[in-house]
């Protein structure tokens, strides 16, 4: 479950959002820690093609974000905090299937 921030959020709807679906880079530089992200990409020549099958897409990078190490910290532990709770609902599925068979 989320935590209650202890700060006044101010949302700025300028800011865009950006997919990705891989990880590119993470690095530490001793003040920063920076994030690469990106997505992989087809893009046909024409309306009929299609990626062929074991092609490795290019990936575009998407994003780039530098966090604090306080920052890195605080979003470590939000995704482990997530990734927990996404492990405790595959279990639940796996076992109401497994009852259900």
């Amino acid at each position: 479950m989320a935590e209650t921030p202890k700060f006044k959020i101010v949302d700025n709807p300028a800011i865009a959002e950006s997919y990705a679906n891989k990880l590119i880079a993470a690095s530490f530089d001793g003040g920063a820690v920076v994030i690469t992200l990106g997505a992989t990409r087809f893009i046909p020549e024409s309306s009929i093609d299609q990626p062929k099958e074991g092609a490795h897409l290019p990936v575009h990078i998407t994003a780039r974000i530098a966090l604090s190490p306080g920052g890195a910290v605080e979003l470590a532990k939000a995704l482990n905090n997530m990734l927990k709770t996404l492990s405790e609902l595959q279990q639940k599925q796996a076992t109401a299937a497994a009852k259900a068979n």
